[in-house]
């Protein structure tokens, strides 16, 4: 990466990046994202459709429900699994990254998976640290610091990825000091604010509208629209009349919207490697950047 860039030339960089190895990216995808569904489905629809039709089979409701909780284990297993290697993605394809700026090629998947395995207790307390944060930035008296803290902290797991002998303290600490500089905060939130409006608004609604012409959404919502009809509709478009507003919700515009919802994220959940590129090369840029001040600074020392 070239110095001087500013985060568009980044996030430009960053694009192409993701659209010159799509298919790798979306393959290496597609069980994190794909394996969550089938878990989540797998583990209720099998407990639950074994239970409906338990009721009348069997009197006993302690071997009912033990079988029931049984039935959910493949399900749990596949969504475990699935939902860890989603977590594990997003530094994997940071070590991907710097692998296609050296060679042009993503190859050999799998070694850029030990980045995490060798550090699984380090990695955890990580996901765990930022899992802390995210849980006192929901509250909306915090919202407006923690968006200033997110950035400052947002290079952490890419400190994590190139920085092996970093604890997870010092990943927060590394990413602060690397982005606190005023002018690197504001690139920074500028770089934050586009990544997230493209991968989480721009790119879903386009998805959506495909969908939505070709009539795919409007498929799958009939095919949801009969278990929506249990939903108290009528007793909602009741509350709705009492205010005196002008809606009217069916059962089949609920389904649409659950459609067009599952989709949108399933579209974030694939647009993942980009957001790692991103800012994979941010902080590939902040970290040089850095490297030259210090080394400019020993010169200049030297010289006096």
């Amino acid at each position: 990466m070239k110095q001087g860039e500013n985060f568009l030339s980044v996030f430009l960089e960053g694009i192409g990046i993701y659209a010159k190895h799509f298919i790798t990216f979306t393959k290496y995808m597609a069980f994190p994202i794909f394996g969550q569904i089938l878990g989540i489905i797998l583990a209720f629809g099998l407990s639950l459709g074994f239970a409906f039709y338990a009721v009348d089979m069997f009197k006993d409701s302690t071997l009912t429900l033990s079988i029931t909780l049984c039935l959910t284990i493949p399900g749990i297993y596949i969504f475990i699994r699935a939902f860890w290697e989603y977590l594990t993605a997003y530094v994997s394809i940071s070590s991907m990254t710097e692998n296609t700026l050296k060679s042009g090629r993503i190859y050999d998947i799998d070694a850029h998976k030990q980045v995490v395995t060798k550090r699984a207790g380090s990695f955890i307390t990580l996901w765990i640290l930022f899992g802390l944060f995210t849980f006192i930035a929901i509250f909306p008296p915090m919202w407006f610091f923690a968006e200033i803290v997110f950035v400052l902290i947002i290079l952490i797991f890419q400190v994590f990825t190139f920085e092996h002998d970093a604890t997870p303290i010092q990943c927060f600490k590394r990413s602060f000091n690397l982005i606190k500089p005023f002018n690197t905060y504001m690139q920074t939130q500028g770089l934050f604010i586009l990544t997230a409006l493209f991968t989480y608004w721009l790119l879903p609604k386009v998805v959506d509208l495909i969908c939505s012409i070709l009539q795919i959404i409007t498929f799958f919502a009939m095919l949801l629209d009969p278990l929506m009809t249990n939903l108290p509709i009528n007793e909602f478009n009741a509350a709705l009349l009492a205010l005196k507003l002008p809606y009217v919700i069916g059962s089949l515009s609920i389904a649409k919207f659950l459609t067009s919802m599952f989709i949108s994220t399933i579209v974030i959940g694939f647009t993942l490697p980009l957001r790692s590129i991103i800012w994979t090369l941010w902080y590939k840029k902040l970290a040089i950047a850095e490297l030259k001040k210090k080394s400019k600074s020993k010169k200049k020392k030297a010289s006096n």
